[in-house]
């Protein structure tokens, strides 16, 4: 028997994924082979390397046996949404350039042009940082793929 913690560490969806793969009695191979995918991919999103997409928490839940929303988070769904669409639509309704929307959010704008156009995939730190920017508004859930009001 496979000895696992009462609890997970924290309540990021990483841990949870260990905790809840390890208390079925599974391997990273066993779970990955139920999911079709490559055993060192569950490790990544086991270790936080990368975050478990939406549709593969949805697989995974249903294989563990537990609520899917303890594999995912805000970032999770952030990134399954159009998200460039998402920050553009944001961007335009705080009547922002995308340097401006850079600055607020303390990135670099070379950097947020990237993320926008599709041609980098933003950092957990980013979307926070995005996330905290827009306290203050109306918009954050809008970064989900819920619309603003209009």
């Amino acid at each position: 028997m496979i000895p696992f913690e009462e609890n997970p560490k924290t309540n990021l969806p990483s841990d949870n994924l260990k905790y809840y793969r390890q208390r079925k009695q599974m391997t990273t191979r066993q779970l990955a082979e139920k999911l079709d995918i490559v055993p060192s991919t569950v490790v990544m999103y086991e270790n936080g390397k990368h975050p478990i997409p939406y549709d593969v928490a949805i697989k995974l839940a249903d294989v563990l046996e537990i609520e899917a929303s303890l594999l995912y988070d805000d970032f999770s769904r952030f990134l399954s949404v159009p998200y460039t669409e998402a920050l553009k639509s944001v961007r335009k309704a705080l009547g922002l350039s995308q340097k401006a929307f850079a600055e607020r959010i303390g990135i670099v704008p070379s950097y947020y042009y990237k993320i926008e156009e599709g041609n980098r995939r933003p950092s957990r730190k980013v979307y926070q940082k995005i996330y905290a920017a827009l306290e203050t508004t109306s918009l954050q859930t809008s970064l989900l793929g819920e619309h603003p009001l209009q």
